[in-house]
């Protein structure tokens, strides 16, 4: 309790020093203590909380103890005596060699035996049907579901002989639903503070989203004296107190902002990484047309040097694609590029033709 008592006097103490300040000075150290007496409080709770039944809490801890003992636990996040080179992947090949996967030891496989070589920098359209092992691929690419037998090879080096955190760290992925976490968009681009300001604005801008940051959250507008505000609205904290550039707040999962413009988030964010190997796992399936040709521009422009692969719900984003790999129930169908493909009587020419005959049966208005 000693801890409590201590941090009751510190709440006096700086009650009385915004008494004895000047108007500014009171307005900011105001601010400064609601955060203190607000985190207070919540420790205060916590605190007596555990204090008072101590029993209970070890029960419980003890549970979750056992029932968590058993869970399949991931391969090691560092190998030290294979870390990988600073500038690896620096080609981007990529060499699936009969690789296995199944999500249960005695279930079926999801992907059976599949062999392919894509370049470096080469765009890649990845299709199929629903159930086809699409997903999949980017699940044995990162490691998420260990490969059953067969290798995936990056650069030359059988991924199952490094670290997972070596192998993540070095591939984008910008999923079906974007991740945005509450806070800040710089936070939201750069939660390891590793880029600066112009860097993370070229990126905005590349991704035309400089117009989203422009509006002020209100919600998070801190409302300070009048000489404050005109005193620091210069520079990041001008950003700061307006809730604006890159201090624009993101709610949870970025529920402040629409389908797409996490999208585009999420692509900026992947753009200003700049790792060799992007992944877009059906990326573009939610939302609208204006931001998928956003999108699309970006990644022809921006990833030039990179290898992209691209799982695609809309088949009209991989036309343009270097070659297009089409996955049937786990397994290699075709590997060509797209025109090739539509030449002949091919599994991705009747996929082409299913989504016509969709598009052809639609009520006028819907997309």
């Amino acid at each position: 309790m000693s801890q409590l008592c201590f941090m009751n006097a510190t709440c006096e103490l700086c009650t009385n020093a915004i008494r004895g300040s000047n108007e500014v000075a009171k307005t900011l150290l105001s601010e400064a203590v609601k955060t203190f007496v607000l985190a207070f409080k919540l420790y205060q709770q916590v605190y007596l909380r555990i204090s008072v039944s101590p029993g209970v809490y070890e029960d419980q801890l003890s549970t979750y103890f056992e029932v968590t003992r058993n869970f399949p636990r991931e391969r090691p996040r560092v190998i030290e005596s294979n870390r990988l080179p600073p500038n690896w992947p620096e080609a981007g090949e990529i060499e699936s060699r009969r690789l296995c996967l199944r999500y249960q030891p005695e279930g079926s496989l999801v992907l059976n035996s599949l062999s392919f070589v894509v370049r470096g920098m080469e765009k890649i359209g990845i299709v199929g049907r629903t159930g086809g092992g699409k997903s999949s691929l980017t699940f044995a690419l990162l490691r998420l579901v260990e490969a059953d037998s067969g290798n995936s090879i990056i650069d030359g080096i059988d991924i199952s002989t490094i670290g997972l955190r070596d192998l993540r760290s070095r591939i984008s992925i910008i999923p079906q639903d974007p991740a945005l976490f509450q806070g800040t968009i710089r936070d939201n681009l750069d939660p390891l503070h590793q880029y600066t300001n112009d860097e993370m604005w070229a990126a905005i801008k590349a991704c035309q989203i400089s117009d989203l940051l422009e509006v002020p959250t209100d919600k998070y507008t801190k409302k300070l004296d009048l000489n404050v505000y005109d005193f620091f609205k210069d520079g990041d904290l001008g950003e700061w107190i307006e809730g604006t550039g890159l201090a624009k707040w993101v709610e949870y999962n970025g529920s402040n902002f629409s389908v797409g413009q996490r999208q585009l988030v999420s692509l900026c964010r992947a753009l200003l990484w700049r790792r060799k190997i992007p992944i877009l796992d059906e990326a573009t399936a939610n939302i609208d047309s204006k931001t998928d040709k956003i999108m699309q521009a970006v990644i022809r422009r921006e990833f030039v040097d990179c290898t992209v692969l691209t799982i695609a719900h809309r088949l009209n984003t991989i036309m343009d694609s270097d070659r297009v790999l089409v996955m049937d129930q786990g397994e290699f169908a075709e590997f060509d590029t797209p025109a090739n493909l539509l030449a002949q009587n091919s599994h991705f020419t009747r996929l082409v033709e299913c989504v016509d005959l969709n598009h052809s049966h639609q009520p006028p208005g819907e997309n």
